[in-house]
């Protein structure tokens, strides 16, 4: 069956332009009604769910010239972007000390090596929590548009390959949160996006995977493109 440009203008509830200001102003009114941006040849849309505000992906159809659907991509949200870019700056602001001449490399090595590897772990654990939103919400768009997809056998949830993945990540995350709330009482106000920011990817992770788990192998009803969540 194919699908048509109509057919993708339907999981549009409020046409948006896809601007940061945009963005921005989606993540600040948490509205979750699904958004998007209708063009000529393609159709952007995006939508961000009640416990995911901020990192949400926008889903691209492109459409040749009969209309008909081609292909599908997906790209993290300029806010999305912007607040991991902000999140890593305030990490190296707290690294340096005021006058960046006279700041010791060498003697603080392994302190810089822990901020690196610990600006890059929160990182990916950003774009864990994105991959997870992406294919929650693709399946259900998938399923509003009617494509059939070949069933994918399922990965186990207590996969040797998971159980090392949470083993790590559970006791980093933790970390992080204390790392953030020392920062706060630590440096004050100056910290405190990092502070907020730091706290709130570690515990979507947290919350995110949990939810993964409990979630069940069949899903009933449709909290998709098609209603508002509750």
């Amino acid at each position: 069956m194919e699908v048509t440009k109509k057919d993708v203008e339907k999981l549009i509830e409020l046409r948006k332009e896809n601007t940061f200001l945009n963005h921005l102003w989606n993540v600040l009114s948490r509205d979750f009604r699904p958004k998007g941006e209708i063009g000529r040849k393609e159709i952007k849309v995006w939508r961000q769910n009640m416990w995911n505000a901020t990192f949400y992906p926008i889903f691209t159809f492109e459409f040749n010239a009969n209309n008909h659907l081609i292909n599908i991509s997906d790209k993290l949200n300029p806010v999305g972007k912007t607040f991991i870019g902000i999140f890593s700056l305030g990490f190296l602001y707290l690294i340096f000390p005021e006058s960046f001449s006279d700041f010791d490399f060498i003697g603080n090595w392994p302190f810089i090596t822990f901020i690196a590897v610990s600006i890059t772990l929160v990182v990916l654990v950003a774009l864990m929590i994105y991959k997870f939103e992406k294919k929650n919400q693709l399946e259900q768009i998938l399923e509003l548009l009617d494509v059939e997809v070949k069933e994918k056998k399922p990965e186990k949830e207590w996969s040797v390959k998971n159980i090392l993945i949470r083993l790590f990540l559970y006791p980093f995350s933790i970390f992080v949160i204390s790392i953030c709330v020392w920062s706060l009482f630590e440096h004050g106000i100056k910290s405190i996006f990092m502070t907020l920011f730091g706290i709130g990817i570690c515990g979507l992770y947290l919350y995110s995977d949990v939810k993964m788990i409990l979630k069940s192998k069949k899903t009933t009803g449709n909290n998709g493109y098609g209603s508002s969540p509750p």
